[in-house]
Protein backbone atom coordinates (compact mmCIF):
# COMPACT_ATOMS: atom_id res chain seq x y z
CA UNK A 1 0.00 0.00 0.00
CA UNK A 2 2.96 2.15 0.00
CA UNK A 3 1.88 3.53 -3.98
CA UNK A 4 -1.31 4.59 -2.40
CA UNK A 5 0.35 7.62 -1.00
CA UNK A 6 1.99 8.76 -4.56
CA UNK A 7 -0.65 8.39 -6.11
CA UNK A 8 -2.75 10.55 -4.39
CA UNK A 9 -1.60 14.05 -5.46
CA UNK A 10 -1.61 12.87 -9.24
CA UNK A 11 -5.23 12.06 -8.79
CA UNK A 12 -6.22 15.12 -7.23
CA UNK A 13 -4.68 16.98 -9.77
CA UNK A 14 -7.00 14.71 -12.41
CA UNK A 15 -9.71 15.43 -10.73
CA UNK A 16 -9.32 19.05 -9.81
CA UNK A 17 -7.91 19.48 -14.07
CA UNK A 18 -11.31 17.34 -15.20
CA UNK A 19 -13.61 20.12 -13.15
CA UNK A 20 -12.34 22.77 -14.02
CA UNK A 21 -12.60 22.06 -18.00
CA UNK A 22 -16.32 20.99 -17.20
CA UNK A 23 -17.16 24.30 -15.62
CA UNK A 24 -15.33 26.35 -18.90
CA UNK A 25 -17.14 24.00 -21.46
CA UNK A 26 -20.48 25.08 -19.51
CA UNK A 27 -19.07 28.88 -19.20
CA UNK A 28 -18.45 29.15 -23.00
CA UNK A 29 -21.62 29.43 -24.38
CA UNK A 30 -22.55 31.17 -27.37
CA UNK A 31 -24.85 34.36 -27.30
CA UNK A 32 -27.74 33.20 -29.69
CA UNK A 33 -27.43 35.10 -33.42
CA UNK A 34 -30.07 37.87 -33.51
CA UNK A 35 -31.52 38.34 -37.09
CA UNK A 36 -30.11 41.37 -38.70
CA UNK A 37 -31.80 42.68 -41.60
CA UNK A 38 -30.09 41.80 -45.13
CA UNK A 39 -28.42 44.10 -47.27
CA UNK A 40 -30.68 44.99 -50.47
CA UNK A 41 -28.24 43.68 -52.86
CA UNK A 42 -28.06 40.30 -51.03
CA UNK A 43 -31.63 40.45 -50.77
CA UNK A 44 -32.25 41.09 -54.40
CA UNK A 45 -29.88 38.57 -55.56
CA UNK A 46 -31.31 35.93 -53.03
CA UNK A 47 -34.79 36.77 -54.68
CA UNK A 48 -32.99 35.95 -58.10
CA UNK A 49 -31.90 32.54 -57.27
CA UNK A 50 -35.34 30.90 -56.39
CA UNK A 51 -37.44 32.61 -58.90
CA UNK A 52 -38.80 31.55 -61.83
CA UNK A 53 -36.97 28.42 -61.90
CA UNK A 54 -38.57 25.20 -63.60
CA UNK A 55 -37.16 21.45 -63.08
CA UNK A 56 -35.88 21.35 -66.54
CA UNK A 57 -33.82 24.07 -68.45
CA UNK A 58 -35.87 26.46 -70.84
CA UNK A 59 -32.75 26.28 -73.20
CA UNK A 60 -33.17 25.05 -76.74
CA UNK A 61 -29.83 22.89 -76.67
CA UNK A 62 -30.11 19.50 -78.33
CA UNK A 63 -29.47 16.55 -76.52
CA UNK A 64 -26.31 14.93 -76.75
CA UNK A 65 -25.12 12.68 -79.54
CA UNK A 66 -26.43 8.79 -79.26
CA UNK A 67 -22.93 7.86 -80.21
CA UNK A 68 -21.15 9.46 -77.48
CA UNK A 69 -23.36 7.34 -75.21
CA UNK A 70 -23.50 3.92 -76.29
CA UNK A 71 -20.48 1.91 -76.23
CA UNK A 72 -19.29 -0.33 -79.07
CA UNK A 73 -18.07 -3.49 -77.78
CA UNK A 74 -14.96 -4.88 -80.16
CA UNK A 75 -12.12 -7.55 -80.07
CA UNK A 76 -9.58 -5.74 -82.10
CA UNK A 77 -9.24 -2.16 -83.34
CA UNK A 78 -10.65 -3.41 -86.87
CA UNK A 79 -14.60 -3.47 -84.94
CA UNK A 80 -14.16 0.00 -84.43
CA UNK A 81 -14.63 3.47 -86.01
CA UNK A 82 -11.47 5.63 -88.27
CA UNK A 83 -11.06 7.62 -85.46
CA UNK A 84 -11.09 4.88 -82.35
CA UNK A 85 -9.56 1.81 -80.85
CA UNK A 86 -10.40 -0.76 -78.76
CA UNK A 87 -9.55 -0.83 -75.20
CA UNK A 88 -9.92 -2.21 -71.94
CA UNK A 89 -12.15 0.60 -69.96
CA UNK A 90 -12.02 -0.61 -66.63
CA UNK A 91 -9.60 -1.88 -64.33
CA UNK A 92 -11.77 -5.11 -62.85
CA UNK A 93 -12.27 -8.41 -64.68
CA UNK A 94 -15.19 -9.14 -66.58
CA UNK A 95 -15.32 -5.83 -68.24
CA UNK A 96 -15.71 -5.96 -72.12
CA UNK A 97 -13.27 -4.09 -74.23
CA UNK A 98 -14.96 -1.14 -75.77
CA UNK A 99 -14.48 1.45 -78.43
CA UNK A 100 -12.73 4.45 -77.41
CA UNK A 101 -10.94 8.09 -78.21
CA UNK A 102 -7.13 7.84 -78.07
CA UNK A 103 -5.59 9.82 -75.45
CA UNK A 104 -1.86 10.46 -76.56
CA UNK A 105 -2.15 8.04 -79.78
CA UNK A 106 -3.15 5.03 -76.99
CA UNK A 107 -6.02 4.23 -75.27
CA UNK A 108 -6.87 6.58 -72.13
CA UNK A 109 -5.26 5.65 -68.86
CA UNK A 110 -7.72 3.61 -66.63
CA UNK A 111 -8.62 5.52 -63.54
Amino acid sequence: MRTLPRLTPILTILFALIAVSAGIAQAQQTPAATAQPLPTATAEFLATLSGGQSAAPETEVLPPSLRFLSTTTCTSNADCPPDQLCCYPCGIPDCNFVCMTPWRKRCPPIA
